[in-house]
């Protein structure tokens, strides 16, 4: 017995496993075993910095999960590197963010989410420009009387004070080039591109062009070109009027006014199982298939009638191209749950790669839709299954609302192109053949889209000639 009294005790003394909350925001869903204190407090941050930047790109009705660990231990599990503190994932039918409770939270939460953001603009911007923006908004200082940016950021000062800085090349290029210390080049990069940012966006030489060189980037001029043609000077020129701007950097109160608080309604509490699947949810979306494959088949084991274990086990069998297992997982899903976007859309993929016909994968990623009207991949395949039927019209409205969901997916804009030039519809379609060339991101994507270009210029100089 005496045994016995001490196990109990022992037992007693550890730690309960927290409890996971669900609370929502605007197209956001916060997921945290922090506490509610914690989570409201990032969940409150990322209202204050969405309504502070309307303009840094509409989110366009995209859900965004975030998963706020309450154990940095926990969340490096999940992460790269050991000086990452958030990360920021876009996926099929919503993004993520990830990341763990602290007193860094609200910088590195602000950071992730100007990502996501600058996701939903119309072309790529160059990685120093979104790194930097990120960085300059980070530590955005919101409280009821005003509204500050540009605080000084005290790690990337003092690393521009001690090292060398990297060259116009290296910050310009999509990553800096590989070093012996690749850890501290990026810490560099991302110190310099929130110095650059900083200037352009607050030193009166510069603030009033930046909008010029946005929309010349968006209009497909090359970065190079557009700095020049909207600042008046080469990029090299800039970067050496940086260490002069640096001794005198101040932050600034913008116009905006303050955000009211935001009240998110009251926390849910997540169920085991959820819990569970969640973790294999984030562990399969990092790559990390195993430890995906162990949350996943506890939960299956533990509750055999949860259909999101069935599905996280399906998607696990896709990655690792085992089409049969993932057919089998996906049909039992649907049998517990038929009202699951994410589940309906992989196996619509499933039976078109089997050769099912058209109307049953037009019904099924019609029901995605129903769903989800924000599944942009849905909206697309529908959009080039209409053009194949020579539906046009019916095409023309999908292909729109994938462009909208997707903008920065070639392949969409140039889906849309064509539906419009079968409809005769030629300005509007070069105007879409001009973002296909604008985002895309290989060659071939690149070269179908300036052929697409050239043959409706063709097309809309004809038309105005006759």
């Amino acid at each position: 017995m005496r045994v016995l009294a001490v196990f109990l005790t022992l037992l007693a003394a550890l730690p309960a496993q927290a409890d996971w909350l669900r609370l929502r925001g605007t197209h956001t869903e916060l997921l945290t075993d922090a506490g509610e204190k914690e989570g409201r407090r990032a969940l409150s941050r990322l209202e204050q910095i969405r309504a502070i930047l309307p303009a840094a790109g509409d989110d366009g009705g995209r859900e965004l999960r975030v998963v706020l660990f309450d154990s940095e231990k926990e969340f490096r599990e999940y992460a790269r590197s050991e000086s990452t503190s958030g990360l920021y994932q876009s996926g099929l039918e919503r993004d993520y963010i990830v990341t763990y409770a602290g007193g860094e939270l609200p910088r590195v939460v602000t950071h992730e989410f100007v990502h996501f953001l600058l996701n939903q603009t119309p072309a790529p911007l160059p990685r120093w420009f979104e790194e930097g923006t990120a960085e300059l908004y980070s530590n955005a200082q919101i409280n009821g009387k005003r509204v500050r940016i540009g605080k000084e950021i005290e790690p990337h000062m003092n690393l521009l004070l001690a090292r060398p800085w990297l060259t116009a090349t290296q910050l310009a290029a999509e990553r800096p080039a590989v070093s012996a210390d690749q850890e501290q080049a990026e810490s560099m990069f991302y110190a310099e591109s929130w110095a650059l940012m900083h200037m352009l966006n607050l030193s009166p030489n510069y603030r009033d062009h930046l909008p010029q060189f946005v929309t010349l980037l968006a209009q497909g001029t090359d970065a190079s070109e557009a700095f020049r043609g909207a600042f008046g000077r080469d990029f090299e020129k800039a970067l050496a009027e940086l260490p002069s701007y640096l001794r005198r950097i101040r932050s600034v109160q913008l116009g905006t006014p303050p955000p009211a608080p935001f009240l998110a309604a009251k926390s849910e509490l997540l169920s085991d199982v959820d819990a569970m699947l969640l973790r294999g949810d984030v562990a399969l979306r990092r790559g990390l298939a195993e430890q995906a494959r162990t949350f996943f088949e506890q939960a299956a084991r533990e509750h055999p009638e949860s259909a999101a274990a069935e599905a996280g086990l399906g998607m696990l069998a896709l990655t690792q191209n085992r089409p049969g297992d993932a057919r089998r997982y996906l049909e039992r899903a649907m049998q517990l749950d038929a009202k699951d976007a994410t589940i309906l859309f992989e196996y619509a993929l499933l039976e078109r790669d089997a050769g099912a016909g058209t109307e049953r994968v037009r019904e099924l990623l019609e029901k995605v839709v129903a769903l989800n009207p924000n599944f942009g991949e849905a909206q697309l395949l529908l959009g080039v299954r209409a053009t194949d039927d020579r539906r046009y019209d019916a095409a023309v409205t999908y292909l729109r609302d994938a462009a909208r969901l997707l903008p920065r997916q070639s392949y969409v804009w140039h889906a849309l192109a064509y539906a419009q030039q079968k409809l005769g519809h030629y300005p509007e379609a070069l105007e879409a053949a001009q973002r296909a060339v604008r985002t895309a991101s290989t060659d071939e994507q690149e070269h179908m889209a300036e052929a697409l270009r050239d043959a409706l210029r063709d097309q809309v100089l004809g038309k105005a000639a006759r």
